[in-house]
């Protein structure tokens, strides 16, 4: 039993390169996975129910850069995206607050929350900090 587990932890550190480069072409170490990472928050009134005609403005505060989501998947009522893989340009490696403020008219939230983009490969961007969930008020 010990070498099966042994001969499978060999096995995927074998196939561990077979992934895609990174971000950078200049650097030739790096392995990064295909997964496209997002990272969202789910937004609810007061009694603790999804808020779906929030809209929301994603500020990067070191840059200035209003940021848009680039995947356009389907999210459950409620739930919103911050950031995702195709934000990875405006992230800095030591990471940056992103302020995400939304508004329906009549309630708002703003909270603060930190992606970065590690160096030296680049594959993704993280989320160092932030809610998972904001209550409109």
């Amino acid at each position: 039993m010990p070498r099966f587990i042994l001969k499978s932890a060999f096995i995927s550190f074998l196939l561990l390169p077979a992934g895609s480069a990174c971000s950078s072409d200049t650097i030739t170490n790096c392995v990064c996975t295909r997964e496209f990472r997002t990272f969202a928050v789910t937004v609810v009134d007061e009694a603790g129910q999804p808020v779906s005609d929030a809209m929301l403005t994603r500020l990067n505060l070191r840059s200035g850069q209003v940021l848009e989501p680039t995947w356009l998947g389907l999210l459950e009522p409620g739930v919103y995206l911050v950031a995702d893989d195709g934000n990875l340009d405006a992230f800095s490696s030591e990471g940056d607050v992103v302020r995400v403020t939304g508004t329906n008219g009549t309630i708002s939230f703003s909270a603060d929350f930190e992606f970065a983009s590690p160096a030296p490969c680049r594959c993704h961007v993280e989320q160092l900090a932030g809610p998972d969930t904001v209550v409109m008020r």
